[in-house]
Order: structure tokens, then C-alpha cells, then sequence
């Protein structure tokens, strides 16, 4: 007979419950496990797309004492960032410390976020479906017809499967492959991090009423804004929330105070975003051809192509390009405008069976918000921006697959042992597209040579497929993606400046104006390398006439007064960039140049110690230092700047000279005489390094044997010079 404490169904069966706990473990295990090992291969890729800008080139994470400058408006210019998003900057902070500049830690990071966005959305997902008034039970009632055999325990089931189904679909959808191969999207992770944390502590808070709960969910959300201006959305979405839950009952100030806090803190963010650090080049970026009308029909398309990406995941590229419509009777608008007017009719059907479903609709187009150009954004589409909005698709997704086995639906698929079978095989093809795409971010090369196949119309990945076949010596392939890019786009100012740089390295004396008009910049640099320096800083004047911020401009301009020995007007450009950029090194260091030049010694090395501060692996920089050191005087601190110089660039035959003419000055024979037979090993043509080792070991160490090897030596590289050598050896008193 069955123990009468155990669950039985109507056909008398007993039926098996598993331990809750056990349960739990097992199913963030799995999500874990799945999570990560789908990522596994990022781990070997490069530094990919703007991870130039972030990582690679930028200065400010190499060291902690740059901290305070995530505070200030020098953000912007030092960061690679082109909003504020100081939190994620501080992540690079810390993968710098650990990592320097191995993409694998980086990488890792990534990995470690997107898994525990997995995990924090299943406890999310188990208090969103157990909350909502009368969710799951209502929905598996009403939504679907009924199987009357269906027993109690399956809507157990269902209640602790939707939670699991949900967050696997969320860490193998392949939308989210951007987001978490680029490291420089890691702000989306981040942020998603944060707003996924606040959501699940502001859930405790109304179970508990507990104060500490709500200040944890304030907290997060405060780190989600820094971390991107999606999770602005936040406040929006549990309003909307409590008014499913609570209905009339929210209006009173029991409920609506714990509003308050987060309206704060988005003023707080707003105020702080939009007034004391605001970037000024974002004011740069119009509307599609300066038209809120014709903005709102382009992002009309958009909001239909992500809708279709939402349910066929297919054909994913790095660099969406979306033609600008300008006509309401367009084809692609009014199809657009068709579905987007399908769902909404769809997401109020559902208010009436399913809060769930219509809560996950919400959800994605709440959360969709910052990214519709409503604000202009550079990219008017891309993949990383669904990371935070596909939680609702997944909510969507989990519940339906999950109502299914306890509808009424008659078919041998959807048997107790196939379905799982099912849901496993289009989860494993999740998997394998998600890898595939990971295999794609494995390098830029890997990257845009296959954007420029998936999305031949995007300027920016001919073009940066060109500047990879440049660096490859492949020049001829790096003009045709160039030309194809201004094809494309014949405005694009980076193409022709590009086009700019290969004239000037094939030496051509005349280069195509017309090319070049759209890039003064860039033909100023062909004007240098010409000689006209005249004409490149008239080139220059013009380029900064148009763009003030142009960082670039203005130090190109003081390296051109600085060939023309206009030292006064070289400065101030150099100032100008300080002014602009406090944190480029290169400007520190010339205008230290210009300094030293005419022996203002102290200022020069002001110059030089904030040029290392900001670069500190720079050997030119210590050398310069170890110049200024060894005019003052002071051997030892010149020593070690060149010993530093040295470190950074072991093959750098200035700083090995530097560094053993100061042991010579210091006494240190020995030293001295390692550091230029070093050179010789290294560069056995350079004869000034033969002429130093002579003359130590002559004048300071008397050894006429030493000497005459290297004077022999000296004779074979100048044989012009070979009476001059014979009669030294003459006078050394030795005999051949």
C-alpha cells in the first residue's frame, strides 16, 4: 500500500518528489556549467573592435593613481569611453593589475559576469513567476486548453522548470555573443549585473519589509547607471511591476515610497551625466540626416529587426547598417510598422491571460528605451544592446515551453520522455551557434573579415579590414577596402585618411586632393612627409578651425612648428592638447623637449614625470629624463632612468650609449665597458660603440691588447678610416 503522505494522481500512481534543495543545486549547476563552457573558447581570442580604445592605447587603467581622473571631465578624453561609465572603467582598473595587457583575463572577466547574470536572473525568475498575483497557476489555466489528466504536481513542475528554462536560454542565446566576446562591452554585462541585483533585492524588500534589502537594491542600481545609461530604465520597469502586482493598492505611500529613492538617484545620475560630466563630442552626433522624423521611421525598422532577431537568431554580424528612411510609404517601414503593431495588440491580448507574458513584452521594450536614438547614439543598432531587454524574450520563452507538456495539446512529441529530448536539441543548437560566433571574435582579422561578408555595406569594416591588410604589408587589398569603404560612404573621413597614409608610404610626391579633401588632418601628414611643412600647418589650422577638440590636429601642429624650429608656437599647440587631453603622453613629453631645449630644466622634468605618470613604460621618456639628470648633474638618478629606458626597449641603442657614457662619468669602468660591448654584440656595424670601448679601455683601463682588437675591428667597418686606425696603433706601442 502507498504511504498516505506521499502525492498521488488520479490514475492512483505515486508520484515522485525530489528534495527542493537538491533540486535548486542541480539546476545552478547546470546553468553554471553551460554558461561557462560555451565561452570557454573567448578565452583564447585577442583584443577585438573598440578594445584598442578601452584597453590596448588606453593609458589611464595602467596605473591606480589615475583612479581619481574617472571623477573629473578628463574622463572622457583619457578612458576610450564615450559616455560616462566609470564602473566599468574601475573593472579595467583591476583586470590591468592582475592581467597588464593579456586578453585572457580580460576575457575571463566577461565570462565570470555572463555567468552570474545566468544565476542571478534564475532566483529573479523564481520570485518574478511566484509574485505576480496568481502567476503560474492562472496562466496554466487559462492560456492553453487544459489537459483534464493533468495533475497537480505537473503545475508543481512547471512552477520550478520555468525559472531553469528561462536562465538557460538567457547564457546560450547566441544574440548575446557580442556583449560577452568584446571586452569592451563588458558595460552591458555590468549593467546588466547591477539592474538584474536591484530587481531581486527590491523583490526581498517587499517580502521582508527590511530596510537593509532596499539599501542593497539602491546601491545596485546606483552602480548599474555608472555602469551604462541602460539601466536607467530600472525605475520605469518596477513601477510597472507593482502596478500589475498591487493595482489601486500601490497608490498609497506604504508602496510608493520605496520609489523614491530610485527617483533620486536617477536625477542624481541625470544631473550628474548631463551638466558637470558631460562629453562635449556628444553633441556631434545628429539625428539620420538631422530629422526626428525620419528618425523615428529608421528606428521603426530597427526596433521590427531586433523583434525578428528576438525569434530567428540568424545571419548576426558586428556592424549593422540600416538605410535612413525618410518615407512612411517605404515597403520596409510599413512591414515594420505591421509587426510592431502585431505585437502590441498581442502584449494587450496577454494582459488578460497571462500577467507574466505581458510583464516579459514590457520588459523588453521598456528596457529597450536608452538604445532607440531618442538621445543620438553613434550606433543606431547592434546585439550588445538586447543583453538587458532579451531577459524579457527569455521570461516569454520559458514560460510558453514550459505550459506546453500540461496543455491540452495531443501529440507523440510531447511525451514525458521526448520533450525534454526536444528542448535539449534546440538548447544544443543555441550552443553551437553561440561557439561559432566566439570563433568569429577570435582576432580583428578573424572579426572583420567576415563582417565584410556578413554586411558588405558597412563602411567601417572594409575600412578596418583595410587598415589590418596595411599592418599585414598587403597594400594593394588595403586600398580596395578602403575605396570600397568610400564607395559606400563618401564622407567617411577615416577611409581617406587611410588612403592619405599608404601615398605617403609608397613616397608618391603628388597626392590626390580630391581624396584627401575630407580629411585635412591626413593631408597634412602627406605635406610633412613632403617637406611642405608650410602647407601642412595650414592644412592643420583648417582641420582645427572645423573641429576645436581635434586632440590630433593640434599635436600634429606643434610637431610641424617644432621642425620648422617655431618653438613658442610648438608649445602652445602642445598646451592646447594638454588642455584637451591632460593625459597624453606624447604632448608631456614634447613640451618637456621644448624645455629642456632652452635649459628650463625643472620645467622640463615637471613635463617628463607627468609623461611616465601617465605612461610609465615609455623609454623615450625616461631617457629624456636621464638627460635632464645627467645636466644637473646627478648620475645616479640618470642611471637608473636609463636602466628603465633600457627595460622597456632592450634593442634601444640611445639608451644603452646614455646609459654607459654616465657609467663613464660616474667612475664605473667596468659598467661601462659591459654596457657598449652589449651594443656590439647586438649591432656589430655601429662604430661609435667600438670608438667608446677604444677609448675606455686605453684611457682608463691601459689595456693596449683590448684596444687594438677594437681598433681592428673600427677598421673593417671604415676601411676609409684605416691609414687614421694604423697610426693610433702605431702609437699605442704595439707591433703586429
Amino acid at each position: 500500500m502507498c504511504n498516505p503522505y506521499q502525492p498521488i494522481n488520479k490514475r492512483g500512481t505515486v508520484v515522485f518528489k525530489p528534495d527542493k534543495t537538491f533540486l535548486l543545486f542541480c539546476q545552478l549547476l547546470i546553468i553554471v556549467v553551460v554558461s561557462a563552457l560555451i565561452y570557454l573558447y573567448t578565452l583564447g581570442n585577442d583584443f577585438a573592435y573598440d578594445d584598442k580604445f578601452t584597453i590596448t592605447n588606453n593609458y589611464l587603467i595602467r596605473s591606480w593613481h589615475k583612479i581619481p581622473t574617472i571623477f573629473t571631465n578628463d574622463y572622457f578624453t583619457s578612458s576610450g569611453e564615450l559616455s560616462y561609465r566609470p564602473v566599468v572603467t574601475l573593472s579595467y582598473f583591476i583586470d590591468y593589475f592582475f592581467w597588464q595587457l593579456n586578453p585572457l583575463g580580460y576575457h575571463l572577466t566577461n565570462l565570470l559576469l555572463h555567468s552570474l547574470n545566468s544565476v542571478l536572473l534564475f532566483f529573479l525568475f523564481t520570485r518574478l513567476f511566484s509574485v505576480i498575483r496568481g502567476e503560474p497557476d492562472k496562466a496554466l489555466k487559462s492560456f492553453f486548453p487544459q489537459n483534464p489528466e493533468a495533475s497537480i504536481s505537473t503545475i508543481q513542475a512547471v512552477k520550478i522548470s520555468v525559472p531553469f528554462m528561462a536562465s538557460l536560454i538567457f547564457c546560450t542565446y547566441p544574440l548575446l555573443t557580442e556583449a560577452v566576446n568584446a571586452v569592451s562591452y563588458r558595460e552591458d554585462i555590468m549593467a546588466a549585473t547591477f539592474y538584474f541585483a536591484a530587481f531581486l533585492f527590491y523583490l526581498k524588500t517587499h517580502q521582508r519589509q527590511s530596510v537593509l534589502w532596499y539599501g542593497i537594491s539602491l546601491i545596485c542600481y546606483f552602480l548599474g547607471l555608472f555602469s551604462k545609461e541602460m539601466a536607467v530604465t530600472f525605475p520605469i520597469l518596477i513601477g510597472l511591476y507593482d502596478v500589475m502586482r498591487y493595482g489601486k493598492a500601490l497608490f498609497t505611500f506604504k508602496r510608493i515610497r520605496y520609489h523614491i529613492g530610485y527617483i533620486l538617484i536617477t536625477v542624481f545620475y541625470i544631473t550628474l551625466r548631463f551638466v558637470f560630466l558631460h562629453n562635449p563630442t556628444e553633441s556631434y552626433i545628429p539625428y539620420p540626416q538631422n530629422s526626428l522624423w525620419i528618425n523615428f521611421l529608421t528606428m521603426s525598422k530597427v526596433v521590427a529587426s531586433y523583434i525578428k532577431l528576438l525569434f530567428f537568431p540568424v545571419h548576426l554580424n558586428a556592424d549593422y547598417v540600416v538605410p535612413n528612411t525618410s518615407s512612411p510609404i517605404e515597403l520596409s517601414f510599413i512591414l515594420s510598422f505591421l509587426l510592431i503593431g502585431s505585437v502590441m495588440v498581442i502584449t494587450y491580448r496577454l494582459f488578460f491571460y497571462s500577467k507574466t507574458l505581458f510583464f516579459s513584452i514590457l520588459w523588453f521594450f521598456v528596457t529597450l528605451l536608452p538604445v532607440l536614438n531618442i538621445i543620438p547614439i553613434e550606433n543606431i543598432m547592434a546585439e550588445r544592446y538586447l543583453y538587458i531587454p532579451l531577459v524579457g524574450f527569455c521570461i516569454l520563452g520559458g514560460q510558453l515551453v514550459s505550459l506546453i507538456p500540461g496543455s491540452g495539446l495531443k501529440s507523440d512529441i510531447l511525451t514525458s520522455w521526448s520533450f525534454p529530448f526536444i528542448i535539449s536539441i534546440v538548447l544544443t543548437g543555441f550552443c553551437w551557434q553561440t561557439c561559432n560566433r566566439a570563433k568569429i571574435w577570435f582576432d580583428e582579422l578573424s572579426l572583420w573579415s567576415t563582417t565584410v561578408i556578413d554586411s558588405p555595406q558597412s563602411s567601417r569594416a572594409h575600412n578596418n579590414l583595410g587598415v589590418l591588410y596595411k599592418k599585414m604589408g598587403f597594400i594593394d587589398a588595403a586600398m580596395k577596402e578602403y575605396n570600397t569603404a568610400i564607395q559606400i560612404r563618401p564622407d567617411y573621413s577615416e577611409a581617406h585618411g587611410n588612403i592619405a597614409n599608404v601615398y605617403m608610404n609608397k613616397g608618391l610626391s603628388i597626392l590626390d586632393k580630391r581624396v584627401l579633401s575630407k580629411t585635412i588632418d591626413n593631408l597634412a601628414k602627406a605635406y610633412v612627409d613632403e617637406g611642405h611643412l608650410k602647407n601642412a600647418i595650414a592644412e592643420y589650422k583648417k582641420s582645427i578651425e572645423i573641429s576645436p577638440f581635434n586632440e590630433t590636429a593640434h599635436f600634429n601642429l606643434g610637431v610641424t612648428y617644432g621642425k620648422l624650429g617655431l618653438t613658442n608656437e610648438a608649445e602652445i599647440e602642445y598646451k592646447n592638447v594638454i588642455q584637451l587631453n591632460n593625459n597624453n603622453p606624447h604632448a608631456h613629453n614634447n613640451l618637456g623637449n621644448i624645455y629642456e631645449d632652452r635649459n628650463l630644466l625643472d620645467n622640463a622634468m615637471t613635463e617628463y614625470k607627468l609623461s611616465v605618470s601617465i605612461d610609465p613604460e615609455s623609454p623615450i621618456t625616461h631617457n629624456n629624463m636621464g638627460n635632464v639628470y645627467v645636466k644637473k648633474g646627478s648620475f645616479d638618478e640618470a642611471i637608473m632612468e636609463y636602466k628603465l629606458a633600457t627595460k622597456y626597449d632592450p634593442k634601444g641603442i640611445i639608451y644603452h650609449e646614455n646609459l654607459g657614457n654616465t657609467y663613464t662619468k660616474k667612475g664605473l669602468i667596468e659598467e661601462s665597458i659591459a654596457e657598449f660591448e652589449l651594443i656590439v654584440n647586438m649591432y656589430p656595424e655601429n662604430a661609435n660603440s667600438y670608438v667608446s670601448l677604444i677609448t675606455l679601455y686605453w684611457n682608463y683601463k691601459r689595456d693596449s691588447r683590448k684596444a687594438i682588437h677594437y681598433l681592428k675591428e673600427l677598421s673593417v667597418l671604415e676601411p676609409d678610416q684605416s691609414e687614421a686606425i694604423n697610426k693610433m696603433i702605431e702609437k699605442l706601442g704595439v707591433k703586429e
